[in-house]
């Protein structure tokens, strides 16, 4: 019989001391945890698994720095731990440090081969770093580990979606509804590769079988009216906008980044063309502000500056970035025409590409501007002969003629002093062409 004092009961106790650490920890009680987990490594400092779960909560408790520290030590006391390689590698990646990210997984698979978590997570960050083709390797890995798992089908499906292979992206994201019918992302995404491949008839028999399963799904009903080219469409709904953006707010800067999103830096070049450096006595409103990637390129100008957005999560975002006096959550037409400030400048990049009709935004600047005041933003063009002056497209914004875009602007009493055509971005590869408008509202409004 073992002694109770001896070497076998100060392991049992350490392992009762960590799975009851680790219980807490998954009940979320991490204050608990972290002081259960505290006490192992003072007993036990050089403890692997203990340093490696506290650096999880750590990171759970948003210090990152310690959370690296005590990951790194887990692995050097434990150096095939592949678990902790994996989980460090997570940390990276929500930091957006890809490459050591990609590091820390490829050490996890060396270890551990079958780790089908790793392999989707390795295919992540390696679509991160533009290496598509090992990232759909890493997914293929993936799949073929666990090839009931839905998440694998659609990041193998983006990765062929950013090399352009949409008859492949297109297979695999018909494998994640098989999977997992009925919901809505899902969905979002197949319509959207089908339309990137201009397959818009096969769209509108899928987005019908959506709306089959959720008659008021907004995404949907936005969908099939983009689909149809629905003429009398006005604007995107105000539900399709929060849940479109609420849903995006947490990758919107890194996907806009990776599409080479120019519409804030043309609005922001464009005040800086009409107001000088030393200028920074202007109250400027940023309609339309997302996650406020306008808001450090407009603060030098500003004596205040404002936002407006219908997405509370994006809101959340630009709060975060410190640049803006006030931050208001509303319908932006109605937010400027009841604006209690006179405006110098109202900026809105790449927002009114939801609106068809521009005649309601455009009345609502003018009223809200000073004389002589400033209206800059940007817009998608279409060169088509339309009767209207715009339309919805397939991919679910509006583009704009020119000769509309002019004559809305006169008729709001707003004079254009620019109407430029620019690229916007990139999307599937081809680049989207725009407006940068810029309009001064005429002296005697």
């Amino acid at each position: 019989m073992t002694n109770k004092d001896g070497p076998a009961a100060k392991a049992l106790d350490l392992d009762y001391a960590l799975a009851l650490a680790i219980r807490l920890h998954q009940a979320r009680e991490l204050d608990d945890a972290e002081e259960l987990y505290r006490t192992i490594l003072g007993q036990y400092p050089r403890f692997p698994e203990a340093l490696h779960f506290l650096g999880l909560l750590r990171h759970q408790k948003g210090d990152n720095a310690q959370a690296i520290r005590l990951i790194e030590q887990a692995i050097a006391e434990a150096p095939a731990y592949s678990d902790a390689h994996n989980n460090l590698g997570n940390i990276f990646n929500r930091l957006e440090d890809f490459e050591k990210a990609a590091d820390s997984y490829s050490q996890a698979l060396e270890l551990n081969p079958d780790n089908a978590a790793a392999f989707n997570n390795f295919g992540v960050v390696l679509s991160q770093l533009s290496r598509i083709e090992d990232a759909i390797e890493a997914f293929s890995k993936a799949i073929a580990l666990m090839p009931g798992n839905a998440e694998f089908y659609r990041n193998l499906g983006n990765a062929y979606k950013k090399q352009g292979e949409f008859a492949k992206c297109i297979e695999a994201y018909r494998k994640v509804i098989g999977l997992k019918p009925y919901n809505a992302e899902n969905y979002e995404n197949l319509c959207a590769a089908m339309c990137l491949q201009g397959k818009a008839e096969d769209a509108i028999v899928l987005v019908k079988e959506w709306l089959e399963h959720d008659p008021a799904n907004p995404l949907a009903l936005h969908r099939l009216r983009s689909y149809t080219g629905e003429f009398d469409l006005p604007r995107a709904s105000d539900e399709y906008i929060v849940q479109t953006f609420d849903d995006f707010a947490d990758s919107f800067d890194m996907v806009l980044k990776r599409l080479e999103y120019k519409a804030p830096f043309l609005v922001s070049d464009a005040v800086k063309e009409i107001f000088s450096q030393a200028e920074t006595g202007l109250d400027i409103l940023d309609a339309g502000c997302g996650t406020g990637l306008c808001g450090p390129l407009l603060k030098p100008y500003a004596k205040y500056l404002a936002g407006v957005d219908l997405s509370a999560k994006m809101l959340e975002k630009a709060k975060k970035r410190g640049c803006y006096d006030d931050l208001l959550h509303a319908e932006l037409t109605e937010c400027i025409a009841s604006y209690p400030a006179r405006c110098d400048v109202i900026v809105s990049a790449d927002t009114l590409v939801y609106f068809g009709d521009l005649q309601a935004v455009c009345l609502a600047a003018a009223s809200a501007l000073v004389p002589a005041g400033h209206f800059v933003f940007t817009l998608e063009r279409t060169e088509e002969n339309i009767a209207q002056g715009f339309k919805i497209q397939p991919h679910g914004r509006f583009g704009h003629t020119e000769a509309y875009v002019e004559n809305v602007l006169m008729l709001a009493g707003l004079a254009p002093i620019l109407l430029e055509k620019v690229m916007l971005r990139y999307e599937g590869g081809v680049p989207v062409d725009g407006f940068l408008v810029v309009a001064r509202k005429v002296l005697n409004q």
